[in-house]
């Protein structure tokens, strides 16, 4: 066989020469004149000349052959070992299925992963020169994240030298009509040059200018291309036609190209990435002393050499002198931060977490495949053993084998791309609502990249250490005649050992993590929210302005929606309130305690809310002192509050609540004040807050001033809550056909979505973690199950010398229970190690829970036990008879 291949090798180096030498043929004449003349011109006689140009020229042409020759011998090489491996692989249809699929699974899923972490973390936002876009914040202890008033960011624009342009955006969604049925618009007030400083153009013409954001201007409005073609039946003549938003007549002034998003991460604005129907110009209304209101997001393009932190530090220089020109709060700083930062930071953790979880399955495969190698190896060690005798060198030998496990490696990252594709797919369907960059989470040129890339290295990894261990065989003792038994070397056994107790401790390590993860998320399911989601539908109504311009107005109109829908039959209960739980609602607001100082530099403060009487009732938010409000509470009345349990603690503790009298002016008369009248249960911001934060609500009839034209229904039915959406909506359009209802929704999938983020986690985790203890069981059963079919003429002769099946069993089980010991201990350090990184992605448990470590450290140890169990059994059936002829 050596020499035939020998031969092979041969004939190709002469084809391959002579196809070279034909290549020179047609050079060689121009070469060797060149050749020549430059041996002339540097002095040297004709005669000598020639002699020179023939000498090196053949010289060069033997180098050129002997290089060719070089890399055609190499070729035929490699092209032999794939051969060789591909047939090998081909022979043994068990092992290769095996092994490849372990791969596959832990390649697929973890290209899955990194194709989310590819769109969501390391792809650049889709903006030009996306690193100089920065968030501008207010912010306190109280508030690490506050909006800007208007008059400051107007001053904040024209002073500051750090940014190349500032523009600032708030959600102000209208309703579209007279195209058909009313539509409701996702919307923003913009500033000019908004789009500008994105780095955005309009496909059709212009953006707004300052004339806009001056009261009083021409009212215009900017389409998204995905309205524009819906509701316009993409018209080329749409710049300068009238439509109606909010019952008035509005000029579209241009329209965004397709994929235009919104960019920012915060509750009055979509998530990063999901569409917007119409961008229309905010103005600046009321007079520039007043500074209480923050209800608008900053967004600034730094300029060329401008750190975020030397922008900052001029902000707070201007906001400083704002605040001495108009006795404002100087307590507050400005946060610059950048966009990527604040839309992706939240989930940065939980999605390098999830990789570092999948990296971990990968390695464990990586451990089974080795283990599965290093089996092979010895049962072939009389075959190593004879091309080793036969002088074939070691080097030779290890290139054959990785080139072997290189194979499996590039059939497992081939099906694990496949894998991939339909992982992301799912991994997309699974992920919670709202999403950073969901839309731009797919497979591309990337992650197949990623693929290659890690089936190469996973081949490598698993693949060296067999690679070296059957190149350093013995050959005289894999051809002695007991080599047949192919039992391996002591060297061999520890090697498959450590692997064991390494994927037995990662594997410890990730359900260690699940078990925190799931503890974190039963936690949340089983705290009480404060409110009754069951049978509760939900519905959002936004009244013009043009329309509904005073608060008289709107109160007369939810007044009377409110009574026709409690005339409804199988309605409960009925109401309505500026927002709902768990929706992300964190507008605040100060007062002053009648009789009571706030500590120096601090100031009493407290979510604000609105509500009518039944809206608790509709909720199911229970009354725990006092009452809720009723209808004899109205503009005539005496001012009524309700607060929470959260801020009763805290600002009344250990005192009657109820009684008590707050006001929100600076120097109040007796009509400013409002008495609480009851304390309603507590409301998280979101399931996974540490705490509720102190709130507050006004009776939505005697705060009309206001002018709470948005609010949100809640419809409690007796039957199928699905069935009143239609009630609302024939409600609604009896008492103005004009209007559209929005985000109609269950309050039970507004609940579930509260929890989406932690079972995501932990889904995912979970899964790693089900997959790794399978493949460490695995690897645990084939060290086991290996080293009983080893033993059998062992086992067969303790049988024959009188040793009881229950000894042999109880042996098989302590080799075993030892590695999984090792490997359990292990991993709890692991998660120990890494108990800091987990913790601020679970709650309410700690990431060190004795609970969670013991329960894990016994499941894998039982896993292991009954994954040996089958291999146990098989040393007490040994035929003490075929031990005896052997021996």
């Amino acid at each position: 066989m050596i020499v035939l291949t020998r031969i092979v090798n041969k004939l190709s180096i002469l084809m391959q020469r002579k196809k070279f030498r034909g290549g020179l043929d047609e050079e060689m004449a121009f070469h060797r004149a060149q050749m020549q003349k430059e041996f002339i011109e540097s002095g040297m006689k004709p005669h000598a000349a020639r002699i020179a140009t023939a000498r090196q020229f053949g010289n060069e042409t033997r180098l050129k052959e002997r290089s060719h020759e070089v890399v055609g011998f190499r070729f035929e090489t490699v092209m032999q070992d794939l051969r060789y491996a591909a047939r090998q692989l081909w022979m043994n249809p068990g092992f290769t299925v095996v092994i490849t699929l372990t791969l596959a699974l832990s390649i697929g899923a973890n290209s899955a992963i990194f194709s989310v972490i590819d769109a969501v973390l390391l792809k650049a936002l889709p903006y030009p020169d996306a690193d100089r876009l920065m968030r501008v914040f207010l912010t306190s202890d109280a508030y690490p994240r506050f909006p800007l008033n208007p008059w400051d960011f107007h001053d904040y624009r024209d002073r500051n030298k750090s940014f190349e342009s500032l523009v600032a955006y708030t959600r102000g969604d209208m309703q579209l009509s007279g195209t058909g049925e009313p539509m409701h618009l996702n919307g923003f007030g913009i500033t000019s040059g908004y789009f500008h400083t994105l780095g955005l153009k309009p496909q059709m013409g212009r953006e707004f200018d300052f004339n806009a954001e001056l009261p009083g201007g021409a009212k215009e409005v900017i389409l998204s291309d995905g309205l524009w073609r819906k509701q316009f039946g993409a018209d080329p003549q749409i710049i300068g036609r009238k439509i109606t938003l909010d019952m008035q007549p509005y000029t579209v002034i241009g329209v965004m190209p397709a994929g235009t998003r919104h960019p920012g991460n915060d509750y009055r604005a979509v998530p990063f990435g999901s569409s917007v129907d119409a961008w229309w110009p905010f103005t600046f209304q009321g007079k520039p002393t007043q500074r209480g209101s923050h209800y608008i997001e900053g967004i600034g393009r730094l300029r060329l050499g401008v750190t975020p932190a030397q922008a900052s530090e001029e902000m707070n220089a201007i906001m400083k002198q704002i605040g001495h020109e108009h006795g404002g709060e100087t307590s507050w700083k400005v946060l610059v931060i950048p966009l990527y930062q604040e839309i992706v930071g939240a989930n940065r953790r939980m999605l390098l977490v999830l990789l570092g979880a999948v990296g971990m399955v990968l390695l464990i495969a990586c451990a089974n495949a080795a283990n599965l190698l290093l089996a092979r190896a010895a049962a072939r060690q009389r075959e190593v053993a004879v091309r080793l005798a036969l002088g074939a060198p070691r080097g030779r030998l290890i290139r054959q084998m990785l080139t072997e496990s290189l194979l499996i490696s590039l059939l497992g990252g081939a099906l694990g791309g496949i894998l991939a594709i339909e992982g992301v797919k799912a991994l997309v369907a699974l992920l919670p609502a709202g999403f950073p960059r969901a839309a731009e989470i797919h497979v591309n040129f990337g992650v197949f990249a990623f693929t290659l890339v890690i089936s190469l290295m996973t081949g490598l990894l698993f693949g060296l250490a067999p690679a070296l261990q059957a190149s350093r065989t013995d050959p005289k003792q894999g051809l002695h005649e007991s080599g047949r038994s192919a039992t391996g070397s002591a060297r061999q056994r520890q090697l498959r050992n450590v692997l064991v107790i390494a994927e037995v401790s990662l594997a410890c390590a990730l359900l260690i993590g699940a078990g925190l993860m799931l503890r974190s998320f039963l936690n949340q399911l089983q705290q009480n929210p404060g409110f009754k989601s069951e049978h509760v539908l939900t519905a959002g109504i936004a009244l013009p302005q043009a329309k509904y311009k005073t608060g008289k107005d709107i109160g007369r109109f939810y007044k009377q929606l409110i009574m026709n829908l409690a005339l409804v039959p199988g309605v409960q209960n009925v109401g309505a309130g500026t927002d709902l739980p768990w929706t992300g609602y964190d507008d605040n607001s100060s007062f002053n305690i009648e009789g009571k100082q706030p500590p120096p530099h601090e100031e009493f403060h407290g979510r604000y809310h609105s509500a009518t009487p039944d809206f608790f009732r509709a909720l199911g938010t229970p009354l725990l002192k006092g009452r809720f409000f009723s209808v004899s509470d109205n503009a005539t009345s005496p001012n009524v509050l309700l607060i929470n349990q959260a801020m009763a603690t805290r600002y009344w503790p250990n005192e009657e609540v109820v009684g008590k009298r707050v006001t929100f002016s600076d120097k109040p008369t007796e009509k400013d004040f409002y008495t609480i009248v009851g304390v309603v249960g507590d409301v998280k911001d979101k399931p996974s807050s540490p705490s509720a934060a102190p709130a507050f609500w006004w009776c939505f009839s005697q705060v009309t001033e206001f002018g709470f034209s948005e609010m949100k229904l809640a419809v409690r039915s007796d039957a199928n809550p699905q069935l009143m959406a239609d009630a609302i909506r024939d409600q609604v359009r009896r008492l103005d056909p004009a209007l559209a209802v929005a985000n109609v929704q269950l309050m039970d999938k507004i609940a579930d979505e509260g929890v989406a983020t932690p079972r995501f986690a932990f889904f995912l985790v979970g899964l790693f973690a089900g997959l790794a203890i399978v493949l460490a069981a695995i690897g645990t059963y084939g060290v086991i199950s290996y080293s009983v079919s080893q033993r059998i003429p062992e086992f067969g002769l303790r049988l024959a010398l009188g040793a009881p099946p229950s000894g042999l069993m109880r042996m098989v089980l302590l080799q075993a229970g030892q590695l999984a010991v090792a490997g359990t201990a292990l991993g709890v350090v692991v998660a120990l190690t890494l108990a800091h990184v987990v913790q601020s992605l679970i709650y309410n448990v700690s990431a060190a829970d004795p609970l969670t470590f013991i329960a894990v450290g016994v499941m894998v140890l039982v896993v292991a036990l009954l994954a040996c169990y089958i291999p146990a059994r098989r040393a007490t059936k040994a035929n003490p008879m075929v031990a005896l002829r052997a021996e």
